[in-house]
């Protein structure tokens, strides 16, 4: 049984002396459409590596002498996108080039993590090639939709670290390659840049625009922007004006799981996790 994401977060949830270098990054989130809704591309992590061991991920890694140079990563540099396509190129065999790349986010791991990288994720549709992986550092692959993913991760068949989860619930919205391309496109990349609290066995990633993230106060009311990690369910709470651009322009198709709330109130998420 791979091992459960939770239990690798709570290895780092105390605070460490003094907070891990961040590595740079790059993820891509490959798109295709599929017979009957939009399809990502997931990857099944061996269970012997150091990082995100026995989890489904984005094609991605950290970046190489080879891209290039790391200076001004936070500006989004070019290089970004070559680190993106050469590791999709080295964990599945497939090639897209650099200039298809659509920035979509930036995620800057939490000081509690005992390894750290400040990844930027990108969309692109998938090219025509199959799939060939390596069967060392990468066990296995899937093409899902967004919510189908979720929903295996709900059931227990597939362990997800919270960006993967979080970037999989905002494209649930999205039905096609062009509408999701499209809108990511349209607006400035949202930085993640989660704070962590402790509540019990449980653990609140806060995000920008959430009242707390200041002051970590996750109990006083005003403003969501926070995915709860609980031992029964992944919930994602994010107030109206709160989150990335493409929560709001999506075009709303309540996925399962996702209750409906009057404007203004915070839309929650139910989706479990074991």
């Amino acid at each position: 049984m791979d091992k459960d994401p939770k239990e690798q977060l709570l290895t780092g949830a105390d605070m460490p002396p003094r907070p891990a270098p961040l590595r740079p990054a790059a993820t891509l989130v490959l798109l295709r459409d599929g017979a009957a809704d939009m399809e990502v591309l997931l990857l099944h992590r061996g269970r012997q590596l150091s990082a995100f061991a026995g989890c489904w991920v984005f094609p991605g890694g950290a970046l190489d002498p080879v891209d290039g140079s790391a200076e001004g990563w936070e500006s989004l540099p070019a290089v970004a996108k070559l680190t993106a396509v050469r590791e999709l190129k080295e964990e599945s065999g497939l090639d897209v080039h650099p200039d298809a790349l659509v920035p979509l986010s930036r995620w800057t791991a939490p000081v509690i993590m005992p390894r750290r990288f400040d990844t930027w994720f990108f969309l692109a549709r998938a090219p025509e090639a199959r799939v060939r992986i390596d069967h060392g550092e990468i066990h296995d692959h899937r093409w899902a939709s967004p919510r189908k993913a979720l929903d295996d991760h709900r059931a227990g068949q597939m362990s997800l670290f919270p960006p993967t989860w979080v970037t999989l619930y905002h494209l649930t919205a999205f039905h096609g390659c062009d509408v999701a391309l499209a809108a990511a496109g349209a607006h400035t990349p949202y930085h993640f840049a989660p704070r962590v609290v402790k509540q019990g066995p449980d653990m609140c990633f806060l995000y920008g625009g959430d009242q707390a993230y200041a002051d970590l106060r996750i109990d006083q009311p005003g403003t969501r922007h926070r995915l709860w990690v609980r031992k029964d369910a992944w919930q994602y709470e994010r107030s109206a004006d709160q989150g990335p651009p493409l929560a709001h322009l999506a075009p709303l198709d309540t996925p399962a799981g996702l209750d409906d709330k009057e404007p203004g109130q915070n839309r929650r998420n139910n989706f479990q996790c074991h």
